[in-house]
């Protein structure tokens, strides 16, 4: 199967590094990315700065209080506070009117969202001036599903990763826990979707068992790395260039071979130690969090018969006013047909496609809207229920 690149920014290598053999043990809110620490060397020097901390970048539902707060070092005696906002499509910093203290607080709305928030620390008596760093408010809900399973001619389940809600489709960092009976599976991999729209620049650790840090004799530090039963994690980064998703809004697929006799396998999904789904790059401004949620599924009684197509999907040509469908293979299948549902009846358009792909004429009349439908030819017998429960509608551009 094909395991992906990745890619990361300085702050996510070290995310991902710790996903991979974490040295402590770190909580990080799925709302929250911690806020940046500035280490103080010991010396009798007083330091060149104000700040050593600030809230990391924030996702809070509308109607939600928020809160920054920005910590100064201990030789700072005497500070001043004032707290500015930068809304999304401005360039400029703005004083928020009273948030004169440490901490600054609001009701989230949309004319916070995509806002950046900084604030000015002002040391009076060494008449020093410093911004902290800036942080991002975004109020995106996204949602990450698992799909229905289909099973595979080789006892695999594969199973669509879906995210929606994402701003322009697009995601940076994405580190799902998958949790499943380790002792029900003979194995479980990962393959991103072949329809994303830009697969952005991509680094990172992939697909692996989860680790656990074993401290031995006491003394705070990694003796072993021992692998957590049950868990499994998509470490998905990038850099300057995020991830956009096609059409169908597909990550990829998740591949679990259940051992022979297990009918029923739950599969659920969360965030993995709380770590945010987020989206930056050189064209977004900050670092955005999403709000997430996450639903898994369950190989079972609703499993998908392998006899239908499936993630079917449609790429359209505004010049030549035609489409293009394509479908996962269907093991065994010896033929595809298409059916267009016109004047209340399903009309077979064509029953010989040998690929998993068919084009439409040219020309066709731009605006008409026509529900579609892909049957598998399989065993010598045409699903043609199970193809019409899974048409899709289509409009010709």
């Amino acid at each position: 199967m094909k395991m992906a690149k990745f890619a990361s920014k300085a702050a996510a290598i070290l995310c991902a590094a710790a996903v991979m053999v974490p040295t402590t043990a770190i909580a990080v809110s799925a709302n929250t990315v911690t806020g940046t620490v500035l280490a103080v060397a010991a010396t009798s020097a007083v330091p060149d700065w104000n700040v050593v901390s600030i809230t990391g970048d924030q996702y809070v539902a509308n109607g939600k209080s928020f809160s920054f707060t920005v910590n100064v070092g201990s030789w700072v005696k005497n500070a001043t506070y004032q707290w500015q906002v930068m809304p999304a499509g401005s360039n400029s910093w703005t004083n928020i009117s009273g948030a004169t203290s440490a901490t600054v607080k609001g009701t989230m709305s949309d004319a916070y969202n995509l806002a950046l928030v900084r604030c000015v620390v002002v040391d009076t008596d060494r008449n020093k001036t410093e911004e902290s760093a800036v942080r991002t408010l975004s109020n995106i809900a996204a949602s990450a599903k698992l799909g229905t399973p289909v099973l595979q001619s080789d006892g695999y389940y594969k199973i669509p990763l879906g995210i929606t809600g994402l701003k322009d489709n697009a995601i940076a960092s994405f580190v799902p826990n998958f949790t499943v009976d380790t002792a029900s599976i003979d194995d479980i991999d990962w393959e991103y979707s072949t329809k994303l729209a830009n697969d952005g620049d991509q680094f990172g650790f992939g697909f692996f068992q989860a680790n656990k840090p074993i401290d031995t004799d006491g003394d705070g530090k990694t003796d072993k790395v021992e692998k957590v039963a049950n868990s499994y994690v998509l470490q998905h980064t990038t850099v300057t260039t995020p991830t956009v998703l096609g059409s169908d809004k597909v990550l990829g697929y998740l591949y679990v071979k259940p051992k022979s006799g297990v009918k029923t396998l739950t599969i659920g999904m969360s965030a993995y130690n709380g770590n945010p789904a987020t989206l930056t790059g050189d064209n977004y401004r900050g670092n955005i969090v999403y709000g997430m949620s996450y639903t898994g599924t369950t190989i079972g009684a609703s499993t998908t018969s392998t006899t239908v197509p499936q993630n079917l999907t449609v790429t359209y040509s505004e010049e030549f006013h035609q489409m293009r469908f394509t479908w996962d293979k269907v093991p065994n299948a010896t033929q595809y047909g298409i059916a267009v549902m016109l004047a209340g009846k399903w009309r077979v358009q064509t029953s010989n496609i040998t690929t998993n792909s068919y084009t439409t004429p040219k020309n066709m009349t731009p605006g008409m809207t026509y529900k579609v439908a892909v049957a598998a030819k399989v065993n010598g017998t045409w699903d043609t229920a199970g193809a019409i429960k899974n048409a899709i509608t289509v409009t010709v551009k």
